[in-house]
């Protein structure tokens, strides 16, 4: 009976410690690349903040349609006028001939009136062509904002593969750390029977406490990566996360479809840029168009000289006009002609960087594109080179336990093993990021190099 209770009263603390054993599990994020990359697109706050930039230009529109809707205004006022002025008539116009000017007094005490102004745009083409360079201003804002995104996957991605290569490195030096172990314990055993030096055998202790102290800064290293990466993905720093490592897969290769280099976003943003200043050129020309409004108003207005009288509708008057307004801009003191001037220079300016970031274009596609096959062939190279040091170390650690060949050249070895192991891992994570530079030159980083992954 009393097992039986004391197995009553555990109960409650294993639930505990499994479901904190299972909270702990749940919070731990396993990322591969392509979850890093959806996740960064969901979450970064930048990309955020960013995006809400189509918004503003899609309502930037609205603003600039609404000049061809009618603009109504409503008004009031109220005034008290403590001098009233005069104006100078003629005697004879008020029945006394003998003076030739006399002062009359205008106007009342109070003044109050309301009224409604109703105007409608007919002809203004410079209207019209600021809504469609606010559309145009549109999809430029979506190209910028697809720049900010390609620039983040990339930033992702990089930041993925680095982290892949140091926990590579990590893993290479604890092999390493793990090899000159093993070789201590064999010279220990050699140092004690008197074969080895005790110079020898306190370098190979050196040698093992360096590659511990490489692995700590190794350590370090990463835990900073991580930490950025975490906020490029928009993940509290608390967050953890575990980096799915498959270094070896590398993503399907390049289509092969020929260059895209017209197709990147950065391209298209100088082809959107120069249509819209030479969109402005326009607008600056058509400001010297004639413009037609049409209009209508409607007032009433009380005069009265007495407080008392203004409930009095014997005081009051309406009165409402229909009509158009036709205006000419004649002379505006040379401003439309400098802003004319400005504007073409800036084209121009454009121009001309269009062309350079064709070029730049062409020049990164070439680049990445030589950089990924050179890769591609050191992988294969730096493979079979490993294969044929990690033959050599384990025959010379053989050699050495048999006392054929000496701690030099076993050490030699062991460091041949290790470069070797170093240069692969560098070669495939090359490799990896050469092929990301490649779909960035190409300007299908945000299609066919996401599609792959």
């Amino acid at each position: 009976m009393s097992k039986r209770r004391r197995w009553f009263r555990s109960m409650p603390v294993l639930l505990l410690a499994g479901f904190l054993h299972g909270s702990a599990k749940s919070q731990t994020t396993s990322i591969t690349i392509r979850s890093a990359i959806d996740m960064a697109l969901a979450n970064n706050y930048t990309l955020k903040a960013d995006s809400l930039n189509n918004q503003v230009a899609r309502d930037k529109v609205s603003i600039a349609k609404a000049d061809f809707l009618p603009q109504v205004n409503f008004y009031n006022k109220m005034e008290y006028n403590a001098a009233l002025p005069s104006q100078m008539l003629p005697g004879n116009v008020i029945g006394q001939p003998e003076k030739d000017l006399i002062p009359v007094q205008f106007g009342t005490r109070y003044v109050m009136g309301s009224g409604i102004e109703a105007t409608q745009n007919i002809i203004k083409r410079s209207s019209r062509l600021q809504v469609a360079a606010a559309e145009l201003n549109t999809g430029i804002t979506q190209t910028r904002h697809l720049l900010n995104r390609e620039d983040l996957v990339y930033q992702v991605a990089t930041g993925y593969y680095d982290l892949l290569a140091t926990t590579e490195k990590i893993n290479t030096t604890k092999k390493d750390y793990s090899n000159i172990r093993e070789i201590e314990q064999i010279a220990k055993t050699q140092f004690e029977s008197g074969v080895l030096k005790r110079i020898d055998f306190e370098s190979l202790q050196i040698n093992a406490a360096n590659i511990q102290s490489q692995l700590d800064q190794l350590q370090t290293t990463y835990n900073q990566q991580l930490a950025y990466f975490k906020y490029l993905l928009g993940l509290p720093t608390n967050a953890v996360v575990s980096i799915n490592n498959d270094i070896t897969r590398i993503p399907g290769l390049m289509q092969n479809g020929g260059t895209r280099l017209w197709e990147r976003e950065d391209v298209h943003l100088y082809r959107q840029l120069i249509e819209s200043k030479e969109l402005e050129v326009k607008t600056i020309k058509a400001e010297r168009m004639p413009a037609v409004n049409a209009f209508f108003r409607f007032n009433y207005q009380s005069q009265f000289n007495q407080p008392g009288d203004a409930i009095k509708s014997d005081y009051g008057f309406k009165s409402s006009t229909v009509g158009i307004n036709t205006s000419i801009p004649l002379f505006d003191g040379y401003r439309r002609r400098n802003r004319m001037h400005v504007a073409k220079v800036e084209l121009q300016q454009l121009q001309f960087q269009n062309e350079q970031q064709q070029q730049l274009a062409s020049t990164e596609w070439v680049s990445a594109s030589e950089t990924l096959n050179n890769d591609r062939q050191q992988v294969l190279i730096t493979r079979e080179n490993l294969v044929l040091a990690e033959k050599v170390y384990t025959s010379r650690k053989a050699l050495y336990s048999e006392g054929v060949t000496t701690l030099i050249e076993l050490l030699d070895a062991e460091r041949e093993l290790s470069q070797s192991r170093n240069l692969h891992t560098q070669s495939l994570i090359n490799v990896q990021t050469s092929l990301v530079k490649a779909h960035k030159a190409n300007g299908t980083l945000l299609t066919e190099f996401v599609k792959s992954i």
